[in-house]
Formats: structure tokens, C-alpha cells, sequence
């Protein structure tokens, strides 16, 4: 039995972002247009130059820790267990729970910040063994061949498949699973494996996650020597500003479950009708009609949102806004937070302004500035970018009442 043309339906959504816990806090800060970048702050990292950061909020982070039984927190770092959190959160919201029903589930995993998980570990062993005259390597080699102190799962933690694990365990899936590396190409590829599952029938309700953090001193160094983070003090982001000095990067989790439309009961609907994507921005395949709201990421380098800008003019949109100076560029869920914000936005009939936005790179776009914008809102595109140029477009419609 084959749904292909099924209508694919947000069912459910969850979030951990420096907003704090949960998607009230998120839609809440985005209508008051309080932006959750902060002075950066690490134990491990003091710079001059990189200054903010997006930090989920320690009560955020021990909420979440909540949701995840503490036999497997040996398992994760922070970013897992927001992931594992975020999709409770969306289980919840979509009134599912595994292994209560005979729902088939899928699902797919997005994680970023990966790349240097033990760095931490070390730094905080060698600080425990630090004395007036330097470090006890005495005492060091004790913690590290007798006392194990180092995580023995510490490569279980670095494998991009961290998340997928301990969500399945945590939850007791037994179902379709796949693990995807992070950014926007991950997201769109978890994405569309979830809606091709849908389609075919070979699942009931797809779970799909991203989660990851920044907060490294090798991952810092790397985004600035890439020219992805600002390097000159700024603690704004300003994005689509002539004003901007660069971007600044967060961490956090964010979760979606997607039904066929057919499948849910009757009521508000938002669902995803199209998929699309280019390495080149300016070639990036977009819908001929124009639409009410666009949302899209932003790089805060005024240069490079200028050049966003001019294909976010081909979409004709009535109201156009950005989550990026809110929550800081994410790593492991960039679309998922905007397809979660798209969702609210529709359902409350109601903009969130660009936070920090006063002098636009393009005066004639209609961006969000300074307060909501009640509209009347049918439609919604989604507009991502990542640092290598590789865009995505998510279509979305509302549908008031079936």
C-alpha cells in the first residue's frame, strides 16, 4: 500500500535552544524579539575576538537531563541529551508514545558538533590535576590507567550516530533508523527519507531530530578561520543589516513528527508540500507562486545577506523573517528550528520581527522590524543556507480546518 500523495503533516515539535526549554519559550522570545546570545562563557576558552555565543541555559539543560534515564547519560554529551529531550517534547505534543500503539515509527537523526568531543574531557582531568607548579602527571596518569577517569565511551560519544543510539534507547524504538551529519544538507536528507517513508507506507509517524553544539575551542577556531563567525569582539548577530559585523554560533536540539495529514485528527494542519535544494543559492529551484511568509538563516556578513537577499527577492514574499539573531547559527538542526518556528507562525497568524534588524541590506524586501506583524498567512517558505553555499527551500501550507 503506497501514500504518495499524501499530505505529510507536523504532528508534533520539540526544542532545547538557548531560548530555553521547550517551543513556548522559543515562540515567546521570537514575538518579544529577545535574542539569546550571550557573552560567551567556558571554563576551557576566554577570547577577545569571539566573544558571544548562543549557550543553552544550564536549567534548560538540567531539565532536559530529566528525560534521560541516568544509566544512559554516561552516553552523552549535552547535545544528545537535548536531542533525546526535544523529541519527548514532540511525542508529547503529537500524543504518541512508542510502544503504546501500533504506530510503525521512523527515525532520523541529524547530529553536528561532533568533531572534537573529547576535548573537554581532558581539559577538565588536567585542571583537576593542576598544582602551583604545573600539572601532577602523576596524579594524571593514576585518574587515566587506574581510576578510568577519562569516559571509556568517549568514542562512542565522537560517532555522528551518537544521537540515533541513545534516542532509540532511551525511547525503546525498535523501527526504520537513520543517522545523517549536520547542517542544512542533513537536515533536508533526514527530511526527505522521513516523507519518502510516509509515502510508501512503510511507517505511521516519523521522528526527526537534530542536535549539536559549537562549544569547542578546535570548532571556534576552525568557523572563524572560515569566516563564518565574527572575529572582531561583536556580541550581536545583525542579520540582513548593513550594520553586521558577522556571524555568532549556538548549540541546542530541535525535533518535528510528521503524520500523514490523513492520519491525524481534524484541525489545524501545517505540512510540508516541497523539497528542494541546489549547491548554488542563485540556482536554488523555487515555487512560481508567491508566497505569504518566507523565514530564512542568515550569515550576519552583510555582503553575504545582501546576496541572500536578492534570491529571497524572487520568492515574492509578503513578510520575511530569520530565527538566526535569535538563537545564534546552529550546527545540528538549522532548518528543523525554522520549520518548528514556520509552524507557530501560521498557527498564531502572527510575524516575529527580525531581532536587531534597523538598516536593511535591501530597503525594498519586506522584513519583519521592530514589532509582530499580524497577517493573514496561507503559505510559508523556508530558506536555508550553509556555510559551504549548499541552500535548501521547505514548502509549507496551512490548512485552518479540514
Amino acid at each position: 500500500m503506497t501514500h504518495a500523495t499524501a499530505r505529510i503533516a507536523i504532528a508534533g515539535s520539540g526544542c532545547v535552544l538557548p531560548s530555553g526549554w521547550g517551543v513556548d519559550r522559543l515562540w515567546a522570545a521570537a514575538l518579544e524579539g529577545r535574542s539569546a546570545i550571550s557573552p560567551l562563557q567556558s571554563s576551557l576558552l576566554h577570547s577577545e575576538r569571539v566573544v558571544a555565543f548562543g549557550h543553552v541555559s544550564d536549567a534548560a539543560h538540567q531539565r532536559s537531563r530529566q528525560d534521560v534515564a541516568q544509566n544512559l547519560q554516561r552516553y552523552c554529551p549535552p547535545a544528545v541529551i537535548w536531542g533525546v529531550s526535544a523529541v519527548r517534547q514532540a511525542l508529547a505534543q503529537a500524543g504518541l508514545e512508542p510502544g503504546a500503539s501500533d504506530v510503525r515509527f521512523g527515525l532520523y537523526c541529524c547530529q553536528g558538533g561532533y568533531t572534537h568531543p573529547s576535548l573537554t574531557s581532558y581539559g577538565e582531568l588536567l585542571q583537576e590535576c593542576q598544582t602551583e607548579n604545573g600539572a601532577d602527571m602523576r596524579r594524571l596518569a593514576q585518574r587515566v590507567l587506574q581510576e578510568r577517569a577519562l569516559d571509556p565511551f568517549l568514542v562512542l560519544k565522537s560517532l555522528s550516530n551518537g544521537l540515533l543510539g541513545v534516542v532509540s534507547l532511551a525511547l525503546k524504538l525498535e523501527c526504520e533508523c537513520n543517522a545523517y551529519m549536520q547542517g542544512v544538507a542533513g537536515n533536508l536528507a533526514a527530511l526527505r527519507e522521513a516523507c519518502a517513508a510516509l509515502h510508501s507506507g512503510r511507517i505511521d509517524a516519523a521522528i526527526v531530530v537534530g542536535a549539536g553544539s559549537e562549544l569547542d575551542p578546535l570548532a571556534l577556531a576552525a568557523l572563524a578561520e572560515a569566516g563564518v563567525i565574527s572575529t572582531d569582539g561583536s556580541q550581536h548577530l545583525r542579520a540582513f543589516d548593513r550594520q553586521g559585523h558577522g556571524g555568532i554560533v549556538g548549540e541546542g536540539a530541535a525535533a518535528v513528527v510528521l503524520r500523514r495529514a490523513d492520519d491525524l485528527p481534524a484541525g489545524p494542519q501545517t505540512c510540508l508540500t516541497g523539497l528542494f535544494a541546489h549547491p548554488r543559492l542563485d540556482s536554488l529551484n523555487l515555487p512560481d507562486k508567491q508566497v505569504d511568509l518566507l523565514i530564512s538563516s542568515a550569515t550576519g556578513d552583510p555582503q553575504k545577506d545582501a546576496d541572500l537577499a536578492r534570491t529571497l527577492a524572487r520568492t515574492g514574499a509578503a513578510h520575511i523573517t530569520s530565527s538566526t539573531p535569535l538563537t545564534g547559527i546552529l550546527s545540528g538542526a538549522p532548518s528543523l528550528v525554522d520549520l518548528i518556528l514556520a509552524r507557530q507562525t501560521l498557527q498564531a497568524q502572527s510575524v516575529a520581527p527580525i531581532i536587531g534588524l534597523e538598516q536593511p541590506v535591501d530597503p525594498h524586501l519586506p522584513f519583519v522590524m521592530a514589532q509582530p506583524r499580524d497577517a493573514v498567512l496561507h503559505d510559508c517558505l523556508v530558506i536555508n543556507r550553509d556555510d559551504n553555499g549548499f541552500s535548501a527551500c521547505f514548502q509549507l501550507e496551512f490548512h485552518a480546518a479540514d
